[in-house]
C-alpha cells in the first residue's frame, strides 16, 4: 500500500521542527548560559568595587514571573565550574578597575584594553562567557 504525499510531507515537516527545535533549545540555553555568567559579573564588580548588593529579581520587569529555577539555584548553576575560570575573571576584573583609574588619569589605555581582550577571549575559550 503506497504511502500519501502528505503523509510523506507531514513526516518531512516533522523532522525538520524536530531538528529546529532542538537548535533553538541549545542556542537559547548558550545565551542564557552567557547572560548569567555577564550578570554574575556585573553582581561581582557592583560588589567588589562599589560595596552594593544587587539581588537577582523573583519576577521580570513587565510583570511576568519568570519560567526559570529560582535565584540561587541558577546563581550556583552558572557559577564559574573550575579554578581556572575563577581565575580569569579575577584578573579581568581587575584589568577593567586599571582601564577605569588609567581613563580616569588620562594614561594611555590601549594597553589595558588589550589585555582585557585578551582575558575575554581566554575566558570565552575556557567555557566562561561571552562579552557583551
Amino acid at each position: 500500500m503506497p504511502v500519501s504525499l502528505t503523509i510523506d510531507q507531514y513526516r518531512d515537516a516533522k523532522t525538520t521542527y524536530e531538528k529546529l527545535r532542538n537548535q533553538a533549545k541549545k542556542e537559547l540555553i548558550a545565551r542564557y548560559q552567557e547572560l548569567a555568567n555577564e550578570l554574575l559579573l556585573v553582581q561581582q564588580e557592583l560588589r567588589e568595587d562599589f560595596g552594593h548588593k544587587v539581588t537577582m529579581p523573583t519576577k521580570a520587569r513587565n510583570g511576568h514571573v519568570k519560567k526559570t529555577a529560582p535565584p540561587a539555584k541558577a546563581e550556583t548553576a552558572v557559577a564559574p565550574s573550575s579554578p581556572k575560570i575563577t581565575a580569569i575573571e579575577k584578573k579581568l576584573v581587575a584589568e577593567k578597575k586599571k582601564l577605569a583609574d588609567a581613563q580616569a588619569a588620562n594614561k594611555p589605555v590601549k594597553p589595558i584594553e588589550d589585555r582585557i581582550y585578551e582575558l575575554e577571549d581566554e575566558l570565552r575559550l575556557a567555557g566562561g562567557y561571552t562579552a557583551a
